[in-house]
């Protein structure tokens, strides 16, 4: 017999009792071959591990120890971020005021809208005698 018939018949052992003759054979062969024997052994091991009575659990409180542990992510990644800002406020702070500088210098008034850069919209209000003296029919027909 070959390796793999050997290792066959042992497997199927597990499965269904062997006859005299078989079991003569794959006591022989792992004599003869200690390699065998030592796969054949793994083998059983993991099967015995596979086919186990009790089923396999994560132990006490996992579901409350998950949850947990997605609540505390949240504040996690809020101190990585406090972390980064806390690291890199210096130079934040001094980009903000050369750029508040630069603004000073450029501005046309020192007014605090003119120093921001924000713009003030300007609404002109039409007087009443352009808009009673404007007649469609005569521009129409000009035109």
């Amino acid at each position: 017999m070959n390796a793999n018939e050997i290792e066959d018949l042992f497997i199927r052992s597990f499965d269904q009792p062997l006859n005299d003759m078989e079991k003569d054979e794959l006591v022989k062969a792992m004599h003869a071959n200690p390699g065998l024997a030592k796969d054949i052994t793994a083998y059983k091991s993991i099967r015995e591990s596979v086919l186990r009575k009790k089923p396999a659990t994560f132990g006490p409180y996992f579901a409350h120890k998950v949850i947990t542990k997605i609540q505390n992510l949240r504040i996690e990644i809020d101190k990585q971020i406090m972390f980064f800002f806390r690291k890199y406020q210096l130079a934040a702070l001094g980009v903000l005021i050369a750029l508040l500088a630069v603004n000073v210098m450029f501005a046309d008034k020192l007014d605090l809208p003119s120093i921001l850069g924000i713009e003030t919209a300007t609404q002109t209000v039409p007087a009443e005698d352009d808009l009673l003296s404007f007649d469609f029919y005569e521009k129409l027909t000009n035109n």
